[in-house]
């Protein structure tokens, strides 16, 4: 078997992690949350809020540590500092300390456990498979999004939620951490092999030699795609984020039971699978704008159908469709910025290309919480992102991909 797939091993149980617990799971946290401390939606809110402006900060030089040194080495010592930040948030005795603790958690998951690192090294194994390899590494973050909530939720009902942080944390540490150590390899040339190619020269191979030129940060924001993907994935990750992050107390809000929630959840999660997997083997074959637009066009059906708060069926469509678009957004985004910026330039692209994403998640999980409180509904959120949604998309038009 080619040693890359290893590779591939490694990110997806590094996206599971890491996208699972801050994409999925803390939704299952947020009333536990509200009624220990007394705080508002919008004060648990903040919490999401400081972990983006920590990644912020932390991605462009996470980025340029990707190109410069070990994947493996970053990925790994990630994952410890994890797994101690998920104990630090189990003994947090304030809503401030616990945002904090969090945040600076989810900072560090989301840059060097979780899609950006490992994304890094698996662009490096592949050529003509690259599609394919990221939809199969960011299945990670589907499954994720089945087996944490499903742990979460078991351990809030045995442990409260103190002891389920305290679980992840060992869960991280002891299973989490020596998946990464053994089977992330930073570059092909690390264990004496070559990235994947064909037993004949191709177009695919040749099109890899030309991308291993290595841009650095000021000629990668001079460039004009940059900005265009940059300021689009930055308005299509607020949307998905924010409401992700209130899918359950939203159902809760319309009389769903916690069953059925999970239920939801888990249904989004299984979309999710599905779409990494059939939009990253379509990333190989189709143009990427093209598999941009189908992800919007997907996750705009699923906020209109939540805008109404429809019966629990058609809940399950809108958890079904939001899956199957966030799904679809990160391979072919990190297809599309392998390709534009280059293998070689991959970490540097991601990591410059952060705090774009995060200047608009910022006030977007504050604008939902105060929409809410301050009209008991989250009609008016949806509403809004619904249209943020559609100016990504329009975004998109005037980008131009390499042949």
């Amino acid at each position: 078997m080619f040693y890359g797939w290893r590779v591939v091993a490694g990110a997806f149980t590094g996206m599971m992690l890491a996208n699972g617990f801050f994409s999925y799971a803390f939704t299952i946290l947020v009333d536990p949350i509200r009624a220990e401390f007394g705080a508002s939606l919008e004060q648990v809110m903040y919490s999401l809020t400081i972990g983006t402006v920590f990644g912020l900060i932390v991605s462009p030089i996470t980025g340029v540590l990707i190109d410069r040194y070990s994947v493996r080495a970053l990925m790994t010592l990630g994952s410890l500092m994890v797994a101690a930040g998920f104990y630090l948030t189990s003994i947090a005795t304030s809503i401030t300390f616990f945002n904090l603790s969090i945040g600076l958690t989810m900072a560090m998951a989301m840059t060097y456990t979780g899609s950006m690192a490992g994304s890094a090294a698996v662009a490096r194994w592949f050529t003509k498979s690259l599609g394919k390899a990221m939809g199969i590494a960011a299945m990670g973050t589907s499954m994720g999004g089945i087996v944490i909530p499903a742990l979460l939720t078991y351990w809030l009902n045995s442990d409260g939620w103190r002891g389920a942080l305290q679980n992840i944390s060992l869960v991280t540490l002891l299973l989490v951490t020596p998946i990464l150590w053994f089977s992330i390899r930073s570059r092909p040339a690390d264990v004496g092999l070559q990235p994947e190619a064909e037993a004949e020269a191709t177009a695919a191979t040749t099109e890899y030699k030309e991308n291993t030129v290595s841009l650095d940060m000021s000629q990668i924001v001079r460039m004009r795609e940059f900005w265009f993907l940059g300021l689009s994935m930055g308005l299509v990750f607020s949307s998905f984020a924010s409401m992700l992050a209130n899918l359950a107390p939203y159902a809760t809000r319309l009389g769903i039971s916690e069953a059925d929630v999970s239920s939801m959840i888990a249904l989004l999660a299984f979309g999710g699978l599905a779409g990494k997997l059939a939009f990253g083997m379509a990333a190989d074959r189709i143009n990427l704008k093209v598999g941009l637009w189908i992800a919007h066009a997907l996750l705009g059906t699923a906020f209109v159908i939540l805008i109404f708060e429809p019966p629990f069926a058609l809940l399950l469509v809108a958890s079904f469709s939001f899956g199957l678009s966030t799904g679809g957004l990160l391979p072919v985004w990190n297809a599309m910025v392998a390709k534009v910026f280059g293998v070689d330039s991959f970490g540097r692209a991601m990591g410059v290309m952060g705090p774009i994403i995060t200047l608009n998640i910022i006030p977007a999980y504050i604008i939902v919480g105060r929409l809410f409180d301050s009209t008991g509904s989250y009609t008016a959120g949806l509403i809004l992102f619904s249209f943020v949604i559609g100016l990504a998309a329009i975004m998109i038009v005037p980008l131009r991909l390499p042949p």
